[in-house]
């Protein structure tokens, strides 16, 4: 099949903008295409690099690049036998994971000559699986509330959020198909939701956080962002080094789906609690069942424990900063993080990490017999704020459960910016909710 022939069932471009349409592809089609020998790695990086060209400088989204030597390296993967999975596939890196061949500042001018000896195992796979490391990412300061230089890519004027704001916008500004994230609070779900793109939270663990700098190591979680659903379930494949299983979209009327508002539905503003009612509404009428979803007593005591877990462990990770460059860090994170995190005692501590426990508990009773629930991913659309990354109100709850959670972009509010849906599953039953999640997002669309 030629090129043209390609891009014409995948139903993209025309025979004058081939090339710029080999930046729209998913990994999986471009894989494919690679693998059919109608493309090659070359060309997409090539593409990929003129898109970044183009729109870096409105967007901000990449704190290191090196197109010489990432063309070197698509020649190199053009010239050899396929590795796997992803053969030739474009990824972005979030500048918190290391690297061997790039820096990794973990966003702070503390680190900026740090060059790590070995790739961290999310990127090794990664590799090993054939894929490119196209670049590192602008994250947040040390993955926390300090915005780095990223801009929303729908208007410049508002924050992609954080603290996986490059990954966020360079998928959705089609920069590259897929890009690494991290979450301890929001940093996966909210910037998908603010640039409009799907940004997955697995199961805590599933992906191997070895290599990636700490925030709060007990709930911090390692994801992925990409344009479709399908591209997230080939990443879970490479990421946990098990057989490929394209999703297998559920039967939207054999769903039993909760509305879950949370006790902090007061935050959300009027577009947010219309759109999760919206799909409520949309879900029930294509077949799926709808009720109301309430948290189990206990919500208030579980985020005091989850402020306690998150206050002693980042200021523990940061000891070497705050000792050494205190004047380097951010003022937010010098004289608030850190200096409070410092006066949680190591009772507390346990304390916070019990209370988190019994409240894992608690809601896996009271979530079983429902298969997935819908929230919201943010309060809001994206603020015209870029000192902000947003707020985690509808976030930090799931990341403490540990199960799944997946923002889909699928409606917009008053200003024209996105705002997403938020998809929670169980515990350990990421294949299942990939599918569920899969179902809910062609329902809606």
């Amino acid at each position: 099949m030629c090129i043209y022939c390609l891009f014409r069932r995948l139903g993209i471009g025309s025979e004058n903008n081939m090339v710029m349409d080999l930046i729209k592809l998913s990994a999986v089609e471009t894989a494919a295409a690679i693998e059919a020998g109608e493309t090659t790695c070359e060309a997409v990086t090539r593409a990929l690099l003129e898109r970044i060209e183009e729109r870096e400088g409105q967007v901000g989204a990449w704190e290191y690049l090196n197109p010489d030597a990432v063309l070197a390296g698509a020649r190199e993967l053009d010239a050899g036998p396929s590795k796997g999975l992803i053969h030739g596939v474009p990824v972005g890196v979030k500048d918190i994971i290391d690297t061997l061949e790039m820096p990794t500042t973990h966003g702070s001018p503390i680190h900026k000559k740090n060059r790590p000896c070995i790739d961290a195992p999310c990127v090794a796979l990664v590799r090993g699986a054939g894929g490119l490391v196209l670049g590192k990412t602008v994250t947040s300061e040390f993955a926390a509330q300090h915005p780095g230089k990223t801009k929303n890519p729908h208007n410049p004027a508002h924050s992609p959020a954080g603290s996986s704001s490059g990954s966020a916008a360079a998928v959705t500004d089609f920069m590259v198909s897929v890009a690494f994230g991290t979450q301890t609070g929001g940093s996966i779900v909210r910037p998908g939701a603010f640039c409009g793109c799907i940004g997955y939270k697995p199961t805590y663990g599933d992906y191997n956080p070895l290599g990636v700098h700490d925030n709060t190591r007990s709930v911090d979680t390692l994801g992925m962002m990409s344009r479709t659903m399908a591209d997230q379930a080939l990443m879970r494949a490479v990421l946990t080094h098990t057989p490929y299983r394209p999703i297998k979209t559920a039967t939207i009327s054999d769903l039993r789906i909760g509305v879950c508002r949370t006790p902090n539905w007061h935050l959300a503003d009027d577009a947010t609690q219309d759109r999760l009612m919206r799909a409520s509404r949309g879900l029930e009428a294509a077949g799926a069942t709808v009720a109301d979803f309430a948290l189990p007593d206990g919500y208030d005591e579980a985020m005091e424990g989850f402020d306690a877990v998150s206050g002693y462990e980042i200021s523990r990770t940061l000891a070497y900063e705050w000792v050494n460059y205190p004047e380097l860090l951010s003022d937010n994170m010098r004289d608030n993080r850190v200096l409070n995190g410092l006066k949680v005692t190591p009772s507390e501590y346990q304390a916070g990490l019990a209370k988190l426990v019994e409240y894992r508990r608690r809601y896996a009773e009271s979530i079983e017999g429902w298969d997935v629930l819908i929230t919201p991913s943010a309060p809001a659309e994206a603020p015209a704020d870029l000192s902000t990354i947003g707020e985690p109100p509808f976030n930090r709850i799931w990341t403490g459960l540990y199960g799944p959670a997946i923002n889909l972009p699928l409606y917009a509010g008053p200003q024209g910016l996105p705002i997403g849906l938020q998809v929670i599953g169980h515990v350990g039953q990421d294949d299942r909710f990939l599918d569920a999640a899969d179902a809910v997002y062609n329902a809606l669309q």
